[in-house]
C-alpha cells in the first residue's frame, strides 16, 4: 500500500486582505482540507497568522521552520493556497524553498500548482513571485504619496506629538488639537526662550509637573516646528525639503520658537544659572575653593540641640569649608554696596530707546523694504510656474527655482516677524530693569532661589572667591562696572568722567531677565 503523504497546512492574511479580497483564514483552512481529501494526504501540523508576507521573519513560519530543524516535526509538503500567501518578495522565496528542500519538504501553491523539478517552470513561479511583490511596492508607494500629499496641505499624518493628539471628524479626517499638555508645552519653550535654565533642567521641572516624557524625545519637541503650526516636508529627489502651513492650530509664535533654536545652538547669550536644590546654598556651583580651584558644594550638618547649619565646602579633601550663612549675609552687603548712576540712566535709556527701535520712521522703512523684496520674489516664482504650465520650461527647471525662492521667501519673512517681536512696550523694560539696579539687594532677599542664581549669574562671569569673611573683589559683566558704582564719598569729577561707556550689547534687542520689581 502506497504511504500516504505528510502535509503541513500553511494560512496567512493580513487584515486589508480580509477586507479587499476576502482571504479569510476559514476560507484558505477549507480549500486545502479538501485539497488534501481528494490527494489522500495526511496533514500533521496546521501554522496560522495574521501577518505580512515582506519577509519570513513571521512568528508561526520561524515556530514551523525550528520544528522542522529539531526533527519534532517531519513532512512532506508544505502546502498554501497561493503563492502570495507564501511570501511577497520573489528573492526571500527562492531562498526559503532551498532551505525547506534541504529539510526534505517541498513547496506548494495548491490554486497555482507547479512542478519545480522542470526548470522551465521557475519561469512561472517567478512570474507567481513578483507580481505580488510589484504590488507591494506600488502599494507602499501610493501610502507615502499619500501621506505626502497630506502634510502638504497641512495636516499631520503621525502620532500627535506632546501638547496635542488625534483627533477625526465625522468623514473620517484626522487631523491634531491642542491636548491637556498644550500650556506646559508653552511653558517649557517661555522657560528656554528665557534663557536662565538648561534644556534638562527645564525638561526636569516639566516633569515635576506630571509631564512624561524621555529625553531623547524631548530634544526632538523643541527643535519642531509642529508648534509654531508648520508641517515638514522631507525632501525626495524632485522636492526640497520646505515647511508647509499646518492646518492644526499652533502653540507659540514662530518669534518664540526661533528664539529658542538660537539658544539651543548658542546664537544667543544663556544666562549663567548653576544647579542647586538648597534654598540654604544659593551660592553653591559659584564659589571656588581658594586653595584647589574646584568648585564647592554645600551640604548640612545636624547641631547638638537637633538644629541644621549648612556649610560651604570643597570636593576635593581640601580644609576649605565656611559656614553658608556668613557666606550668604557677606554677599548680600555687597550688592548694598551699589547704587545706579543718575547719568548713567539717563544714557541707558537712550540705549535702550535705540535698541528697541523707537525710531518707528525707520522701522516702518525697513518691513516696507522687505516686503518689496518678498513680493518681487513671489512674482519671479509665480513667473516661473506659469513657463512650467506653458511647457516654456520643464518641472525639474521649475522646482530647481522654487528650491532657490522659497527659502529666502521664508527668511525674510521670518525677519518681519522678528521685527515685530522686537516692537514691544520699551518703558515697561526700562521700569523694570532700573527698578532692580536700584533695588538690587532687597530683590536678591526677597526673590527664591532662582532669582538669587539669576542675579549672581548675571552680574558675575566668573567664580566667586570667599575669604576671611570678605569676597575677593570679583570681575563683573561690564554692563554692570558702566551702569553701577560703590556708593560713598563721591570724587570730584573731570569733564571727561562723565561721559559714560555704553555697552555695544545693549545696542541690539537684550534678552529679559524676568525679575520682581520694587
Amino acid at each position: 500500500m502506497k504511504e500516504r503523504k505528510r502535509v503541513i497546512l500553511y494560512i496567512r492574511v493580513s487584515t486589508d486582505e480580509q477586507k479587499e479580497k476576502g482571504y479569510s483564514l476559514g476560507y484558505q483552512l477549507e480549500q486545502l482540507q479538501k485539497y488534501c481529501l481528494a490527494n489522500d494526504m495526511e496533514v500533521v501540523a496546521l501554522f496560522q497568522e495574521d501577518y505580512s508576507a515582506k519577509t519570513f521573519n513571521r512568528p508561526e513560519f520561524q515556530k514551523m521552520l525550528k520544528q522542522l530543524r529539531s526533527k519534532e516535526l517531519r513532512a512532506d509538503w508544505l502546502l498554501f493556497i497561493k503563492w502570495d500567501r507564501f511570501s511577497r518578495n520573489t528573492a526571500d522565496s527562492y531562498m526559503m524553498i532551498d532551505k525547506l528542500d534541504k529539510l526534505g519538504v517541498q513547496v506548494q501553491a495548491t490554486e497555482q500548482p507547479i512542478d519545480l523539478k522542470v526548470p522551465e517552470n521557475k519561469v512561472i513561479l517567478a512570474v507567481y513571485l513578483s507580481v505580488p511583490e510589484v504590488e507591494n511596492v506600488r502599494r507602499g508607494l501610493n501610502t507615502t504619496s499619500g501621506m505626502r500629499k497630506a502634510k502638504k496641505e497641512g495636516r499631520w499624518m503621525a502620532t500627535a506629538p506632546k501638547g496635542y493628539k488625534n483627533v477625526s471628524d465625522e468623514k473620517g479626517n484626522k487631523s491634531i488639537v491642542p491636548s491637556d499638555d498644550a500650556p506646559i508645552m508653552k511653558w517649557i519653550f517661555e522657560e528656554l526662550a528665557a534663557g536662565a535654565h538648561t534644556a534638562i533642567d527645564v525638561l526636569r521641572s516639566a516633569n515635576k509637573q506630571g509631564f512624561k516624557c524621555s529625553r531623547n524625545n524631548f530634544w526632538k519637541l523643541i527643535r519642531s516646528p509642529v508648534y509654531f503650526g508648520k508641517i515638514p516636508i522631507p525632501a525626495t529627489e524632485d522636492e526640497e525639503a520646505y515647511l508647509a502651513n499646518g492646518q492644526h492650530e499652533p502653540l507659540i509664535s514662530e518669534a518664540l520658537f526661533y528664539t529658542v533654536q538660537d539658544i539651543l545652538d548658542g546664537r544667543k547669550r544663556n544666562l549663567t544659572v548653576k544647579s542647586t536644590k538648597k534654598e540654604q546654598l544659593p551660592l553653591r556651583g559659584f564659589l571656588v575653593c581658594r586653595k584647589c580651584g574646584s568648585k564647592l558644594t554645600g551640604s548640612a550638618s545636624t547641631g547638638k540641640l537637633g538644629g541644621k547649619y549648612y556649610y560651604y565646602h570643597c570636593q576635593r579633601g581640601c580644609d576649605e569649608r565656611f559656614k553658608a550663612e556668613v557666606a550668604n549675609n557677606a554677599f548680600v552687603s555687597g550688592l548694598k554696596d551699589f547704587t545706579a548712576k543718575t547719568t548713567a540712566i539717563d544714557l541707558y535709556y537712550v540705549a535702550v530707546k535705540k535698541a528697541f527701535g523707537v525710531n518707528e520712521v525707520d522701522r516702518t522703512q525697513q518691513v516696507a523694504s522687505i516686503k518689496r523684496e518678498i513680493e518681487t520674489l513671489k512674482l519671479r516664482l509665480d513667473k516661473a510656474r506659469m513657463m512650467m504650465l506653458d511647457d516654456k520650461i520643464d518641472a525639474t527647471d521649475f522646482r530647481e527655482t522654487k528650491a532657490i525662492l522659497q527659502p529666502k521667501i521664508e527668511k525674510l519673512t521670518r525677519e518681519i516677524t522678528n521685527y515685530s517681536f522686537q516692537n514691544g512696550d520699551y518703558k515697561n523694560y526700562i521700569e523694570e530693569g532700573f527698578g532692580l539696579l536700584r533695588h538690587l539687594s532687597e530683590t536678591y532677599v526677597d526673590g527664591d532661589l532662582t532669582v538669587k542664581q539669576q542675579i549672581v549669574g548675571s552680574i558675575f562671569p566668573e567664580n566667586l572667591i570667599f575669604e576671611n569673611n570678605q569676597y575677593r573683589t570679583p570681575k563683573r559683566l561690564m554692563a554692570f562696572d558702566r551702569i553701577l558704582a560703590r556708593t560713598g564719598p563721591s570724587k570730584p569729577k573731570t569733564k571727561s568722567a562723565e561721559v559714560i561707556f555704553i555697552p555695544q550689547h545693549l545696542m541690539v534687542t537684550p534678552g529679559r531677565l524676568e525679575l520682581p520689581t520694587h
